[in-house]
């Protein structure tokens, strides 16, 4: 059996993805709540370039984002990608970046792991998913472990976010041009295409939102397009 790995949405761009299928494993998309790669309902892991480290450090979303995940997996990892002198080059506080990564192994039980680029990086995700593979397939998958929220925006942007390819800055764009999530709902296939300037994702999400739910066996039996459930203008 083929190994699978979950892969954030928003990892689909750098190109890991792509060079893990390349080494043989099936890579699975998901609006991911913590984490970049989900390997097993045990291992999940958070990847990092060098620059993003050290922004992630100062600007404080660094203990939020390793908090998450280990709460969610018990063996969480952070994949650090890049030259890490860049770290000198980058900041003159430079050793508050391994006070950070010291104090996450020790508080949160983190595994740490450094890649020289997303070839390696992809590598190394795959062997941990080849590594862990013999109790993989065991338990289902928990992908969307809830987080702790500190306010209404919180709640509202984490709803948003996990309709299909929509991430952090599109579900602001889309609260904000539509002020609710029951406005979003209500709103056509036209409007939604507006705000995220791509209809291919304006009808996904029009369908999710509107296509009436069935259980497996009915799913089976029934195939529905867009055209099923639009009204005629």
């Amino acid at each position: 059996m083929m190994l699978r790995i979950y892969a954030d949405y928003r990892e689909k761009n750098s190109g890991v993805p792509d060079i893990i299928k390349e080494l043989g494993a099936i890579v699975i998309f998901d609006n991911l709540s913590v984490g970049d790669y989900v390997i097993s309902d045990e291992i999940a892991i958070e990847r990092k370039s060098v620059e993003d480290l050290v922004n992630s450090v100062f600007d404080k979303r660094f203990f939020d984002q390793l908090s998450r995940l280990s709460e969610a997996y018990a063996k969480p990892f952070i994949l650090i990608e890049g030259d890490m002198e860049k770290v000198r080059k980058i900041t003159s506080r430079w050793k508050a970046i391994n006070s950070a990564l010291t104090s996450a192994i020790l508080e949160f039980d983190l595994r740490v792991v450094y890649s020289n680029d997303r070839k390696e990086s992809a590598e190394i995700i795959y062997k941990i998913a080849e590594k862990s593979s013999t109790s993989q397939n065991k338990k289902i998958l928990n992908l969307h472990e809830k987080p702790k929220f500190e306010s209404l925006r919180d709640m509202q942007l984490y709803v948003v976010e996990a309709f299909p390819q929509i991430g952090s800055k599109l579900a602001e764009r889309l609260l904000e041009k539509f002020g609710s999530i029951e406005r979003i709902c209500n709103a056509s296939v036209s409007e939604l295409e507006k705000v995220l300037e791509s209809r291919k994702k304006a009808e996904e999400i029009y369908k999710v939102i509107h296509t009436t739910y069935t259980n497996k066996k009915e799913e089976r039996n029934n195939k529905t397009s867009l055209l099923d459930f639009l009204e005629p203008k």
